[in-house]
């Protein structure tokens, strides 16, 4: 299959990317790691092996943008492409054409124009192959999903399983929660498969390349040269002195005579809070909730399971206060957890009005910086990911433009830590 005319000739690792795409076993390919791996000419070889043993299938090429495109993909393509192949090639559909019927586009995602990615309802395809996927949304990744397999090949029994192939530098993004993590606790799911490449891998890269690699900075080093996964790089991040190796550790206790904090965030998806502990100078927190299409009569129920009849002080989002709950009754959200988690009126530490940014991140970074025994739960993998990622506009306020589904446990910290640690800083007002 490999000598189908098409120049290229894979090296171990590629291969076993070829052999996973061709085994029947998966759907969902993801083959990532460092720049220099080889990962888009093998994709972009795999899809053309696929046209070719499949007449008259269609692939669809997805990166960010045209220009993207033209610059990158388009011209490894045509490398690596035999034009004894092409039958035809529309530059203004960005359609190839092979002389067995199958067919290759070139899509740019182009999510900043069409945030409802309407321009993939019609495509009938029956692979994808989601290119520099640290650039592309998920909600991409799973219209791709929807439209894989829509092509029906004429005269075939049997059609050819769809397919997703997947590139990507190692990110925070979706890739790493859907694809990285699972495989390295050994949880992938059934159709997914996933293939760490670096640079070492690739025996064509040249040595003079290699060291002129030597100085780079730090950072975009372990990205696209060790392939590191955890290294985080934000430019104004609002959690500046957060120190994972200090702050996380895993199986914290709950201790059995203090009560546990209660925080909220009232967010109509997802609905989120946090439970801690502070006593005898320690801070603990232990456990995360984030409920998707929820409210907050099952994020009770849910913290009663975990917690059984614990006491409990609350706090969190003031304007919970006011709010009134969505499904029952007319109740505000801290009514409806007084009655819920049968908390009494004096467990209740709310603020009239919530902090301000600037004081609950000083407080914030003071307390990660200066305080002897604050410690997170790794379980609490949201609330880390928001200490990690969320970043400040040039304003100093918190910068919800990039990505919406962060910064809900963060604002559960906030509230938990001004109303229970607002002291530790004596000038925040």
């Amino acid at each position: 299959m490999l000598n189908q005319k098409i120049v290229f000739e894979p090296h171990q690792k590629q291969k076993e990317f070829i052999e996973a795409v061709f085994s029947n076993q998966f759907k969902y390919l993801l083959f990532g790691g460092s720049a220099g791996g080889g990962k888009s000419f093998v994709s972009l070889a795999t899809l053309l092996l696929l046209a070719r043993v499949f007449p008259g299938s269609k692939s669809f090429v997805i990166r960010e943008s045209l220009p993207t495109l033209k610059r990158t993909t388009i011209p490894s393509f045509l490398k690596l492409c035999p034009k004894s192949y092409i039958r035809s090639y529309n530059q203004t559909d960005q359609i190839v054409r092979f002389k067995n019927g199958s067919s290759l586009t070139f899509f740019p995602e182009n999510f900043v124009m069409d945030k409802n990615l309407t321009r993939f309802d019609g495509i009938e395809a029956n692979f994808f192959l989601i290119e520099e996927a640290q650039e592309i949304q998920q909600k991409t990744f799973e219209k791709c999903k929807l439209r894989a397999g829509r092509n029906i090949i004429p005269g075939r029994d049997i059609q050819p399983l769809p397919l997703i192939l997947i590139t990507c530098n190692p990110s925070q993004n979706w890739t790493k929660e859907l694809f990285h993590n699972p495989a390295i606790k050994g949880e992938l799911q059934p159709d997914y498969f996933y293939l760490q490449s670096l640079m070492r891998d690739n025996p064509s890269l040249p040595q003079t390349y290699l060291d002129g690699l030597a100085n780079l900075d730090e950072i975009t080093r372990q990205v696209f040269v060790e392939g590191n996964w955890d290294v985080i790089d934000v430019e104004r991040p609002f959690a500046y002195a957060f120190n994972r190796v200090k702050t996380i550790q895993s199986n914290l206790q709950i201790e059995k005579n203090e009560p546990i904090i209660l925080s909220f965030d009232f967010n109509v998806d997802p609905i989120t809070c946090i439970a801690g502990q502070s006593f005898r100078g320690k801070i603990r927190i232990i456990k995360e909730f984030r409920l998707r299409n929820s409210d907050i009569f099952k994020l009770c129920e849910v913290i009663k399971t975990t917690f059984g009849n614990n006491y409990f002080h609350i706090t969190g989002d003031a304007s919970g206060s006011n709010r009134s709950a969505i499904s029952q009754g007319s109740s505000n959200y801290y009514q409806i957890i007084m009655r819920e988690l049968d908390v009494p009126k004096t467990a209740f530490r709310v603020p009239s009005f919530n902090p301000s940014i600037r004081n609950s991140r000083v407080l914030l970074n003071s307390l990660l910086e200066r305080h002897s025994d604050f410690l997170i739960d790794s379980s609490c993998q949201w609330l880390i990911n928001d200490l990690q990622m969320v970043q400040t506009d040039e304003t100093g306020d918190i910068d919800k433009s990039k990505d919406k589904t962060i910064t809900h446990l963060l604002d559960c910290l906030r509230y938990y830590l001004w109303s229970f640690h607002r002291d530790f800083v004596k000038l925040l007002k």
